[in-house]
């Protein structure tokens, strides 16, 4: 019985390599899902490639896969270090890097390669993923704000022009930053996206209490991802949108900015109000947005970036950085 088992995993051995010999004579080189892992699985001394960031393999990769970064500096010089007789399997997210690194990898003498058609997006239900810890931000439950029980027994009180227009702006910009979160997350798939715009959900919430609190009409009219009252909030969004399209990285740096400016604006806006229900909700989202720039900012890092403050000043960035994310509620 031993013996046959052995013939037949032999033959289905076999029979993997006649299909991978078939396939590249053939010039189709372009597998599914299931065939792709199936056929690395069962071809000899193959290497499977992600070519992928670290922080995306990091967020899950096929078991196995070695990462080899494309968007990396020194791509072409790891891909000058691999076997030129060996056999390839690469994929990226969705087949266009891994499509780019297949034509270097050809011009510099590798010739058995094989790619996953679509990549993992287009295969998503067929591929089982590994996970690697440490690249995802988890939000805190204190960073999801509710208002209600924070200011709940804190009178308000008459409320001055700037404290209006401070709270109107707020309302936006916290919309803001879900919605680029919520529109990155959908191109680049990275869970830090999806993370952050579920604790800005509850951010830009906290914002519309105090509207509702204090008799003023909610600039929000229509909550849809990417609408704003504000030509100004719309020119940002519009604006970041465009560059988070570029690279993850990209993407990232977006998210850092995004938090640098709330920030910037929440210090601004505190000094504008005597309310202590509004100090309480604006020293909390700060809070939040800290949290936020330092989980981006070790995204971007992670992946081989870096980030420059753009409306903080290099102190003020540094401090945050520096520091050990931040726990609890404010309550004052």
């Amino acid at each position: 019985m031993q013996i046959k088992k052995y013939i037949a995993h032999i033959s289905i051995a076999a029979i993997f390599v006649l299909f991978i010999i078939f396939r590249l004579s053939g010039g189709d080189t372009k597998l599914s899902g299931t065939e792709f892992v199936n056929s690395y699985k069962n071809t000899p001394n193959s290497v499977l490639v992600d070519v992928r960031t670290p922080g995306e393999f990091a967020e899950g990769h096929i078991d196995g896969a070695t990462n080899i970064d494309f968007e990396n500096k020194n791509f072409i010089d790891e891909v000058q270090k691999l076997d030129k007789d060996g056999t390839y399997f690469v994929y990226c997210r969705s087949g266009n890097r891994s499509g780019q690194a297949i034509s270097i990898m050809k011009s510099n003498g590798i010739k058995n390669i094989f790619e996953l058609d679509g990549g993992i997006v287009s295969n998503k239900d067929e591929l089982s993923l590994t996970i690697s810890s440490g690249s995802d931000y988890v939000v805190d439950p204190s960073d999801m704000l509710d208002s209600r029980s924070i200011v709940s027994g804190i009178a308000g009180t008459d409320i001055t022009d700037k404290e209006i227009a401070g709270l109107i702006q707020m309302r936006e910009e916290e919309k803001l930053a879900r919605d680029v979160y919520t529109t990155l997350g959908g191109v680049w798939g990275s869970k830090i996206f999806s993370n952050i715009s579920a604790s800005e959900q509850t951010h830009t919430d906290s914002v519309k209490i105090l509207l509702q609190r204090y008799g003023i009409k909610d600039p929000v009219t229509n909550d849809s991802v990417g609408v704003f009252t504000s030509k100004s909030m719309q020119d940002l969004y519009d604006g970041f949108i465009e560059k988070g399209k570029i690279s993850l990285v990209d993407a990232l740096v977006v998210g850092a900015t995004v938090e640098d400016l709330d920030i910037r604006d929440l210090e601004n806006l505190k000094k504008e109000t005597t309310k202590e229900d509004i100090k309480i909700t604006y020293n909390n989202l700060q809070k939040g947005s800290r949290n936020h720039l330092r989980a981006f900012v070790k995204n971007i890092q992670s992946n081989g970036g870096t980030y420059s403050p753009q409306y903080l000043s290099i102190a003020e960035y540094k401090s945050i950085i520096d520091s050990p994310q931040e726990k609890g509620r404010s309550m004052q």
